[in-house]
């Protein structure tokens, strides 16, 4: 069957990589036919597909289909144990998109810089980044399925990290906000695991494992080895919750075997370390050190890569201080310049309006004194008519023939001074 299904993606590989694509097809290819590939090709074949979708990105120029290639990418790293390599996928997909609006890719992006610091156990940064990745989220089309989906994602994650900081009250809330969007069956799991390690409900555990293990039978599960290998891990926790430890140990194996097949060196060790304890309470001190030394082996390799992840993650944030001084430098730089344009213009603005106000000023100044001199003018005018009018008076009543010639003098002076 496996080969049958290599034939078939190398066959469809072949032909997808000779059509040319838009930008339209490359966000489908990377986010619906992704997730359908994820649990039928293992996560090398996976990487390698992804690449060749994001090299037809970069031949169109789609920087974030580039990016959201990428975080696939990292995906399937992180979850394969490797943070170091997802770290720098990440970091490859953030560069491309920093001033991107894509609520769904940076939702993405922040949401596997969450499962990444998760798996380094450095809870607080993941609730972080997952916060951010919420918000992102809460942003998206509440009638796209994709959009939704993206959403049960974050909450089913953000619930994992609040059960690592020993808050399984918040934890529930975000499974119940994850299971109404779309019932996975590890999520719930983990809401039966909540019955039977906080409120300690047996009968309400073993109802929630049932609906989990019905929902594996399902097409959308059937085949998904992951989701099984939670389940079963969850339902080993519960068989020994019970005191059933024979079964818990039979359980717990099946589990190993799937996540081997998966490459899941997380959830092996998770249950390499409740194998040890349990073959201690049956008394095999063999199979006890068995798995205690499987679980320390692994441990320390995971520990190795995670250690070098950090230092990736310590580089990477002096870099970002480095930009961001550069970046606040030039900003001062700018402030400085654009306020010396500011204070020019202000000072040029005060001259300007200085000489207008003075010239204003001066023509008034003119306006008045020939205001003035019209005035002056008009009272000499007056006084002269009057002085003439009384002469005039006076020899009308003396009856002398003078009367009429001093009385068109006045007319005519008045006359001509107008």
């Amino acid at each position: 069957m496996n080969k049958i299904l290599l034939v078939f993606f190398i066959l469809w590989c072949s032909e997808l990589f000779s059509q040319h694509y838009t930008e339209r097809n490359i966000d489908t290819l990377l986010i619906k036919t992704n997730k359908a590939l994820r649990t039928r090709i293992s996560d090398d074949d996976l990487i390698r597909w992804n690449k060749g979708v994001i090299k037809e990105a970069i031949r169109i120029g789609y920087r974030e289909g580039e990016a959201m290639g990428y975080v696939n990418i990292a995906n399937r790293f992180v979850f394969g144990g490797d943070v170091k390599k997802g770290l720098e996928y990440l970091n490859k997909a953030e560069d491309l998109v920093k001033n991107s609006k894509n609520n769904f890719l940076l939702g993405r992006i922040n949401q596997e810089y969450a499962q990444l610091y998760s798996k380094m156990d450095v809870s607080k940064l993941a609730l972080e980044y997952s916060s951010k990745a919420m918000n992102y989220g809460l942003k998206l089309r509440k009638d796209h399925r994709d959009c939704r989906l993206f959403l049960r994602y974050v909450y089913s994650n953000r619930s994992d990290y609040f059960y690592k900081v020993n808050q399984p009250d918040s934890a529930i809330i975000y499974l119940r906000k994850a299971v109404k969007i779309e019932a996975y069956p590890l999520d719930v799991a983990n809401i039966a695991q909540y019955y039977t390690l906080s409120e300690v409900r047996p009968d309400s555990a073993q109802y929630y494992f049932q609906n989990a293990f019905v929902l594996l039978e399902t097409g959308n599960f059937k085949y998904d080895k992951f989701q099984r290998a939670g389940v079963l891990h969850k339902y080993g926790l519960f068989l020994h919750s019970l005191g059933k430890n024979d079964q818990a140990i039979n359980t717990l194996n099946m589990s190993v075997k799937l996540a081997k097949q998966v490459n899941r060196p997380k959830l092996i060790l998770d249950n390499y370390k409740e194998l040890s304890v349990l073959y201690k309470k049956v008394g095999n001190a063999d199979k006890e050190n068995e798995y205690l030394n499987k679980a320390i082996s692994l441990q320390d390799s995971l520990n190795a890569n995670q250690n070098q992840a950090v230092d990736l993650s310590i580089n990477r944030l002096n870099q970002d201080r480095e930009s961001e001084k550069v970046q606040f430098k030039n900003q001062n730089n700018t402030t400085l310049w654009y306020g010396g344009i500011v204070i020019l213009l202000i000072t040029l603005l005060t001259i300007y309006f200085y000489l207008r106000i003075r010239k204003k000023k001066k023509m008034l100044a003119e306006s008045e004194k020939i205001i003035f001199e019209i005035g002056n003018e008009t009272k000499d005018l007056k006084r002269k008519l009057n002085e003439n009018y009384e002469i005039i008076v006076l020899l009308a009543k003396e009856k002398k023939i003078v009367f009429f010639l001093n009385f068109r003098k006045p007319i005519r002076s008045y006359a001509k001074s107008c």
